[in-house]
């Protein structure tokens, strides 16, 4: 039954932290002298991912064709689709992305999709962690979805699996947080440097989308894994560009409206995609069958799609060069350009796993070229060939889709060699950010994880911050004055009180302005002798910041930095005041759930292999947290209906959901509905906690 505690389950679960501990051991033990060198130990760690990285690229290539020939038949993968029977044309991409999507949710829901926003989360909110597991099943998982025809690439596993390299020898080392980021953002440059052979892209990757972090302590071991990674790239496979680029020559300053039109076009066409993507993942996802049905018909789709246009399927380098090349016509870049936006769309959404880049560029490629056919057609004097739209294309596509310009002008430079196409790279590119970042709240990774609530550029501290509400730390007594009192009786008033804010109230309770000490000192020094006739209305101030018990705290927060105040009023729908915030109280709250989130994280980062039984640690003498199956009891019910703290006195540090496979760790609020797959992480005394244990 699942959920329940068996024999067989613990053994293996020792036997694997034995060996794990083995090995780590020895690892430790083995580079120990230098750890205590800072920077010699952050280089030689950053050469190992490096090179381990660009023998993992290697190998997961080879994978890829192992997978492809065994399928397919040894030859060009899309001449062998082409040339099979429509039988295998459908039943291959319908077994590929079957099996993959039963493989991935049963080893490892993480490897699931993409594989890029699944690192970022585990550097925003895991504090880099990432499972040993994920290295083998997102390779393997990846490599069957590939090489079976779904419409995928091969950079996102790579980045997912070089950044859980990267993570592993952090976890090895016990590194600090700051440094296993680092070293995560090591593993993805070096897994981008060695897919691509472009090590300066890899490193700016790295930087911009995963760890958001230029500074000179993450950037130098990134750059340095980054280079490894391609030097055994290059060893591997050789020093070519991975496209051979059209001859370009920029034949009239005008022809830079084209590529302006071309940027316009493309960022409504990386919105169109990014909602595509997420739409076919929604429709999956609410569809209650087993994983495997979807998968059978997402494949079936797939299928279908390939006896008419077979260039969708995989990555689609070759359908790449023969655009570059001026090779296709009008309507079959077109019929090339949607069909691959289905096709990726539906691969991901019925559970296939690879990335989103490649078929990022496959899109850019043929948008560029078929416009760079339209403006040939009717300004051939002032116009490249297509193929230099179809090239700068590829470009502006990868900035609508991640919203990182530097990584798409830098990587498709590297990848061509061709640096005379550099300044319509430039303004195509930023063009079509501006536009989807105008359409988009995030980029096609972010986004996925805004879906599960994560702030990924926030980190853990907004994430902890937007857990707070105004009601919570709301105080409801206030210092309350007439608008018609003299300034003598608001002296008393404020000389008997220890609140920063007196408010002004008219003579039907509505809060009509506020009253500071420094505005009372400002006034006082002013006048030699205060009038007899001066009142409140004199002197207080009319525009000031309000908020409600809706308004977030980190909005409660910015309203107080603003207008520089110590505390900010807080009112109803109809104007009254309710109570007010103070900007000490928010900070105190913020810190104690900052550490207690911390706390719980740690810790259930440790406990994360034991995911379908009971884990108990003893915190300190007597007390005990321990991470629990939800109780039957429990489920469907709310923690404010269930008031855990009150009737088990143990408090429920946090709670793991899992969206689409993966698990998210929460911090539970009152309103937080308890799911029947959820698991709590719970805290108290060791009667109370094996109390609750029992039931679960």
């Amino acid at each position: 039954m699942k959920g329940k505690l068996t024999t067989k389950k613990i053994n293996r679960f020792r036997r694997y932290i034995a060996w794990r501990n083995i090995i780590f051991s020895f690892l430790q033990s083995t580079l120990s002298g230098i750890k205590s060198f800072d920077q010699l130990f952050v280089i030689t760690i950053a050469i190992i991912i490096g090179v381990a990285a660009g023998y993992v690229a290697g190998g997961f290539r080879t994978l890829i064709s192992y997978f492809s020939d065994l399928f397919w038949g040894n030859g060009p993968f899309l001449e062998m689709v082409i040339s099979a029977p429509i039988y295998l044309k459908v039943l291959i991409p319908v077994i590929g992305i079957v099996f993959v999507a039963i493989f991935v949710q049963r080893f490892a829901p993480e490897a699931k999709g993409h594989g890029v926003p699944e690192v970022m989360n585990a550097i925003a909110t895991q504090s880099g962690f990432i499972r040993m597991r994920v290295v083998l099943v997102k390779a393997f998982a990846s490599a069957v979805s590939i090489a079976s025809g779904a419409a995928v690439g091969r950079e996102g596993p790579i980045v997912q699996i070089g950044s859980a390299f990267g993570s592993i020898v952090g976890q090895i080392f016990q590194v600090s947080q700051r440094r296993m980021k680092t070293f995560v953002g090591c593993g993805a440059a070096a897994g981008i440097a060695a897919t691509f052979n472009a090590p300066i892209a890899g490193a700016i990757f790295a930087s911009e989308i995963i760890l958001g972090d230029f500074s000179a302590g993450a950037i130098g071991p990134i750059i340095i894994s980054s280079v490894f990674a391609t030097v055994i790239s290059r060893g591997m496979y050789g020093d070519f560009p991975a496209f051979v680029p059209p001859v370009y020559s920029l034949h009239s300053p005008l022809e830079i409206l084209f590529y302006i039109i071309l940027g316009v076009v493309t960022g409504f066409a990386g919105w169109f995609f990014v909602r595509t993507l997420y739409k076919s993942e929604d429709i999956f996802d609410q569809w209650k069958v087993p994983v495997g049905i979807k998968a059978l018909v997402g494949g079936l789709i797939i299928g279908l799609m390939a006896i008419f246009i077979p260039e969708v399927m995989g990555v689609g380098y070759e359908s790449m060069d023969r655009v570059l090349a001026n090779d296709l016509s009008f309507l079959i870049i077109g019929g090339l350009l949607i069909g691959k936006i289905f096709a990726t769309s539906i691969s991901l959404g019925a559970g296939a796993s690879g990335g989103i880049f490649a078929p990022s560029l496959f899109m850019g490629s043929m948008l560029g070229g078929a416009m760079g056919k339209f403006f040939n057609v009717f300004y051939p004097n002032i116009t490249a060939d297509p193929g230099a739209y179809a090239l700068v294309g590829m470009a502006a596509m990868v900035a609508a889709t991640t919203h990182a310009p530097v990584t798409a002008i830098l990587i498709i430079f590297e990848m061509t060699a061709e640096y005379s196409v550099i300044l319509p790279l430039m303004v195509t590119s930023i063009i079509a950010i501006a536009i989807s970042s105008r359409l988009l709240d995030g980029n096609i990774y972010t986004l996925k994880l805004k879906r599960r609530g994560v702030d990924i550029y926030g980190g853990t501290d907004i994430n902890v911050l937007k857990k707070l509400n105004v009601d919570k730390i709301k105080q409801q007594r206030v210092e309350i004055i007439r608008e018609d009192a003299s300034i003598n009786e608001l002296l008393v008033t404020m000389a008997g009180s220890e609140q920063p804010v007196t408010y002004v109230c008219d003579e039907r309770d509505k809060l009509t302005g506020i009253i500071t000490q420094g505005m009372v000192r400002r006034f006082l020094n002013h006048m030699e002798t205060i009038p007899d006739d001066a009142v409140i209305k004199d002197i207080y101030q009319t525009r000031f910041p309000s908020v409600t018990d809706r308004t977030p705290i980190n909005d409660v927060l910015q309203k107080l930095l603003d207008a520089d105040m110590l505390a900010v009023p807080v009112l109803d729908d109809d104007g009254n005041l309710t109570g007010q915030v103070f900007r000490r109280d928010i900070l105190r709250e913020y810190q104690d759930m900052l550490i207690q989130t911390q706390s719980a994280g740690h810790m259930a980062t440790e406990m994360k292999y034991v995911h379908h039984y009971h884990e108990k640690t003893e915190v300190i003498p007597g007390y005990l947290m321990a991470r629990i199956n939800t109780p039957s009891e429990f489920v469907n019910q709310s923690f404010h209906q269930l008031n855990i703290r009150h009737k088990f006195h143990v408090d429920v540090i946090l709670i793991c959901k899992t969206h689409n496979g993966v698990s998210i760790n929460l911090m539970p609020v009152p309103k937080t509905i308890v799911g029947p797959d959820d698991q709590l992480l719970i805290f108290g005394k060791k009667p109370h906690v094996e109390t609750l244990c029992g039931l679960s």
